[in-house]
């Protein structure tokens, strides 16, 4: 079960992240509004107050150690940074022309960056697989939001949930004609790789 592969997503309810106005390791302004313990990782669910035609997300997820507000640097400064140079070391590896040094770092800055790189999908697919008929999702990069239509509970498909079936709302309908065109009823089945329930805060 979703315990068992993902995780249990336990909300934080005294951490001092709650309501703080930060800014997560893209740059982007956000408002913590939950913070939930998965797998001893806390992770925060942010919803934004950059308008999404300027790359902001309404909800999202990221490490409170990867968080920054006010003057305050990140616990875990230059992510974004530390990512790059994990990618250059893999594309060397892959070159062919890598040392047994090379294959050190590039362990060694993945093993310090996995809970990072994990904690937003953990906690989302946490969430998603507690997800109900009538919840409400949120669908990043597409800015689309919808209603869980139905769950398939058959014991055959493995949790975590890759996809679920999903009512888009009006708006996004009228906006996408092609999309009621090919499903009438306005319910398709997306996947929950890039949704995030809106927990009531959207």
């Amino acid at each position: 079960m979703a315990a068992e592969l993902v995780g249990v997503a336990r909300v934080v309810s005294d951490s001092p992240w709650l309501g703080k106005e930060v800014t997560d390791h893209l740059g982007r302004p956000a408002i913590v509004r939950r913070v939930y313990d998965v797998n001893g990782q806390h992770t925060a669910v942010l919803t934004s107050s950059l308008p999404a035609i300027d790359g902001g997300e309404a909800i999202s997820g990221e490490h409170v150690d990867l968080l920054s507000t006010g003057g305050n640097a990140p616990v875990f400064p230059g992510y974004q940074d530390k990512l790059s140079e994990l990618a250059d070391l893999e594309s060397t590896l892959h070159s062919g022309g890598a040392t047994e040094e090379d294959a050190l770092q590039f362990r060694a800055a993945h093993q310090a960056l996995k809970p990072y790189q994990q904690a937003e999908y953990h906690l989302r697919q946490a969430l998603i697989d507690q997800a109900e008929p009538g919840d409400r999702v949120y669908l990043t990069g597409k800015d689309w939001y919808g209603t869980v239509a139905d769950i398939d509970d058959d014991p055959l498909h493995d949790l975590p949930r890759m996809a679920l079936r999903i009512r888009l709302d009006d708006s996004v309908l009228n906006e996408k004609p092609h999309l009621l065109e090919r499903h009438p009823e306005g319910t398709i089945e997306l996947t929950t790789l890039m949704m995030w329930p809106t927990l009531g805060l959207i």
